[in-house]
Parts: structure tokens; sequence; C-alpha cells
């Protein structure tokens, strides 16, 4: 039984340790797009407006 207790208790502790995982991808619009590297890094591109 105190193993048991033991074993539920470190589960969280272990789990906290643990880095997430890599996030990444591409949010896009008509005026420009966010993009999200793997490494955290974030890049924001404006489109420039066409004038006619």
């Amino acid at each position: 039984m105190r193993i048991r207790i033991i074993l539920a208790s470190l589960v969280p502790l272990v789990s906290a340790c643990t880095t997430p995982p890599p996030v990444s991808g591409t949010v896009a619009n008509k005026d420009g797009s966010i993009t999200v590297h793997p490494d955290g890094r974030f890049e924001i591109t404006i489109n420039p407006r066409s004038s006619k």
C-alpha cells in the first residue's frame, strides 16, 4: 500500500518536469500571417495593401 501511495505522489512531479511538445503552425488572413516555429520563435508577415 505504501508503494502505491509513493508512486501516485510521484506522477505529478515527473509530469511537471517534462517539457511541452513543440508547437508549430501558420495562421493566415488577407492582411498577413503569423507563423509559430517549433523552437518558440514566431514570425509576423504583413502583406502590403495594393493601391488602385
